[in-house]
């Protein structure tokens, strides 16, 4: 079952962005847990290069499994996100493909 965590930069989020150990291990972390991801991503303003934030598509059973899963986050634990909302998300159109 989907749920999306949609997520905003705390104040001090583009230092934390700048520090290549914390995103590369943000990284390998969203990589060790790719089989539970349909989509991740950074927010960006309208000039599509300043990050302000995240979104990050999971299919897990509970939404305390996808709470764990953006908690145990690297970035998460290194206060890059201020605002956290997850959301069960109910899907109608993915990929191009409609659902039943």
């Amino acid at each position: 079952m989907p749920w999306m965590i949609v997520s905003e930069d705390a104040p001090g989020g583009a230092a934390i962005r700048a520090d290549r150990a914390v995103m590369d291990a943000h990284w390998a972390y969203e990589l060790s847990i790719k089989h539970k991801i349909l989509c991740a991503g950074s927010l960006r303003t309208d000039d599509g290069v300043t990050p302000i934030g995240s979104l990050l598509v999971l299919d897990v059973d509970t939404r305390e499994e996808a709470v764990a899963i953006i908690n145990a986050d690297p970035a998460t634990q290194a206060c890059l996100r201020d605002k956290i909302t997850v959301t069960r998300w109910n899907k109608a159109i993915f990929g191009g493909v409609v659902s039943d």
